[in-house]
């Protein structure tokens, strides 16, 4: 898997792969930036990582069983 994230502008839906044309969607991953959580999305068929500019603070109520 590659590890460059492409940035995307969303605009009315995010469904197909503007690499490959896969257009069954994608699967999601998060990764830490210091104190955000960028939502990035993975294209299951050529792997390439997209942001779509969703992100998350995480606050300490939210953590699980640490």
């Amino acid at each position: 898997m590659r590890n460059k994230v492409i940035k995307i502008e969303f605009e009315d839906q995010f469904r197909t792969c503007p690499t490959c044309g896969y257009r069954d969607g994608f699967h999601s991953m998060f990764q830490r930036e210091a104190e955000l959580i960028k939502w990035l999305f993975i294209c299951p068929a050529c792997h390439d990582i997209f942001d779509i500019g969703l992100t998350a603070t995480e606050s300490s109520d939210t953590r699980i069983n640490e």
